[in-house]
């Protein structure tokens, strides 16, 4: 492939100097990162391309900053050109109903077998880019995807993006790469540090926070970090953005560009869903740019003959003038542009990811990968590591990072199993009601929202009165912890097995019918009917159970009525002999 980037001053740079004449339309990719973002700048600008080669496409976006062989640049434009030897590319603009609706029309439209990458550039106000994201990775998770929603140099006012065909502030444009030879690759960096306990999304609409943890979001922020920040929301929360970790590894931030003074909720770029566990999480540019320097390796040996930055401008607000010293690290490696974006796109994993505070980059390379190895760090960097004197300040910060959030795994691990043990029977270990009804209220949303069944067995123990006084108390807890264990070897992972109290218990069996629960049912009372236990002086004793079924029906808004009905089932078992298994209005 042939790279060749550019940088101009100003439209009429731009239209003295730019030289597009000769591309072949179908193995171009033209990138355009414009820092004039006003409308009418931004036309004459889509016109100069349009003008130059009437045939050839592109896609462009406004900035919050131009990235241009490891400089950072303002309302200034950068160019790129890749000419591919055996990769085509395809590019659109895609609109439609809703967000969600434009991505899966992307992924319907441009993904094929040959397609390697594509690179989406969406507006960033008024347009939940999270779900053009979503709505794409409905249909496809395997292409890599990549770029960024547009900028408009801090204002958070209008943005566009464009294309031969015109300029838009709704949408997404997107240019596929198509090919059997293209290597690509793709990488982050974030290291904001987490800080403080792990919390729980309880309300959120999307990217609009309400709550965490129960508490008001913005009375969250007033909690731990003090009256100053929570003041200064939404721009304080580039210091300290929420960050959570998805099950692949990949960490999340989320800042605020919006706070609601009517309920204290904040807007965020990216969604978040009620239930996600989150921290608190702080920047430092020691840190931030020593790990950046070390991933330099794992660069090299992609060897990329291209590489595209896609960058947050929370990032540069924080690191200031420190933004090119991270930079500069990818001029070493290859050719690179890109912007500084308002949420960068993700791929990782066969999963797509709306990031913000993070550098993002996309690096290709047409040529056969060799992977060399690569040196590890030079003695001068050794050096300064076992120096008495340099390098001190970033070791001292790193270790007290590390001893903080070590004190703060300790305190969750510690209350964590005090919870488990709150949520436990002290004689049989299984779980307590208030547990059961905890886990049963998430499975009865799920049940519902799935349409699949839910079933209770609530099951006791015959003249366990008689039990206790013929052979002592000590002889009734064996005959319970008997049962106990019987429950939990023919039960599956999935059900909760619960002891209510004295010799009462309940199953609850996610995703099964009435008809199931029935046969779970009568083979534990076969069991129970066949087992013999060991009690006080050795003595050998019969025990048997009364058990009640019933099913969730989709008027119970609370676990309470289905046990209450299974519980008249268990009430008709005993009344009809014992030892027997009744399903409710049977």
């Amino acid at each position: 492939m042939k790279v060749t980037n550019k940088h101009y001053e100003s439209l009429e740079d731009l239209k003295s100097n730019l030289e597009i004449a000769n591309l072949n339309p179908s193995k171009s990719l033209i990138q355009i990162f414009s820092g004039l973002v006003l409308e009418d700048e931004v036309k004459q600008l889509q016109q100069i391309i349009k003008k130059k080669n009437n045939k050839i496409a592109f896609i462009g976006t406004t900035t919050a900053g131009e990235i241009y062989q490891g400089k950072v640049f303002e309302k200034s434009i950068s160019i790129s050109i890749i000419e591919f030897k055996d990769t085509e590319v395809l590019s659109r603009y895609f609109i439609d109903e809703s967000e969600y609706q434009t991505g899966v029309k992307i992924a319907s439209s441009l993904c094929s077998q040959q397609t390697k990458a594509i690179i989406l550039f969406i507006p960033g106000i008024d347009i939940n880019g999270n779900d053009i994201i979503d709505g794409f990775s409905s249909l496809n998770t395997k292409v890599t995807l990549a770029g960024g929603m547009a900028g408009d140099n801090g204002y958070l006012e209008k943005t566009f993006i464009f294309d031969q065909d015109g300029v838009y502030s709704k949408g997404c444009v997107a240019a596929a790469l198509n090919s059997d030879n293209l290597n690509v690759t793709t990488e982050y960096e974030l290291n904001w540090q987490p800080i403080g306990q792990t919390m729980t999304v309880t309300k959120v609409e999307k990217n609009r926070l309400y709550e965490i943890n129960g508490m008001n979001v913005s009375d969250v922020y007033k909690k731990y970090l003090g009256e100053n920040i929570a003041q200064n929301l939404p721009y304080s929360a580039t210091e300290f953005p929420l960050l959570k970790i998805e099950d692949d590894g990949t960490e999340v931030c989320r800042v605020f560009i919006h706070k609601f003074d009517e309920d204290g909720s904040l807007l965020t770029i990216g969604n978040l869903q009620v239930g996600d566990k989150v921290r608190l999480a702080f920047g430092n540019v020691d840190l931030i740019l020593n790990s950046t320097n070390e991933k330099i390796k794992q660069y090299k040996s992609f060897n990329p003959e291209a590489i595209f930055i896609y960058s947050c401008i929370s990032r540069r607000a924080f690191l200031q003038s420190d933004v090119e010293k991270e930079l500069a690290t990818f001029n070493k490696i290859a050719p690179n542009i890109g912007f500084f974006t308002y949420g960068e796109i993700y791929h990782n994993n066969n999963k797509n990811f709306l990031l913000n505070i993070s550098l993002t980059i996309l690096a290709l390379s047409e040529e056969d990968q060799k992977h060399p190895l690569v040196d590890t760090a030079t003695n001068q960097e050794n050096q300064e590591q076992n120096n008495l004197i340099t390098n001190k300040h970033y070791l001292v910060l790193t270790a007290l990072t590390h001893l903080a959030n070590t004190v703060i795994e300790e305190l969750e691990e510690a209350k964590q199993q005090l919870k488990e043990q709150a949520n436990r029977d002290y004689l049989t270990g299984l779980y307590n009601r208030r547990y059961f009804n905890d886990i049963a209220q998430e499975l009865i949303y799920i049940s519902k929202r799935e349409n699949k069944a839910i079933s209770v067995v609530m099951i006791d123990i015959d003249k366990f009165k008689n039990i206790n006084d013929s052979y002592g108390h000590a002889s009734g807890d064996e005959i319970i912890k008997s049962l106990s264990k019987i429950l939990i070897e023919h039960t599956r992972k999935s059900d909760i097995v619960s002891r209510f109290g004295g010799e009462e218990f309940a199953l609850l069996l996610p995703f099964t019918d009435k008809n199931g629960a029935a046969k779970i049912a009568r083979k534990i009372r076969k069991i129970v009917e066949e087992k013999v236990v060991t009690v006080t002086n050795d003595k050998e004793l019969h025990f048997t159970v009364s058990l009640g079924v019933d099913t969730l029906q989709h008027s119970d808004k609370n676990i309470e009525e289905v046990l209450h009905r299974a519980d008249e089932a268990l009430y008709k078992a005993k009344e009809s002999g014992r030892n027997r298994v009744v399903i409710y209005d049977e």
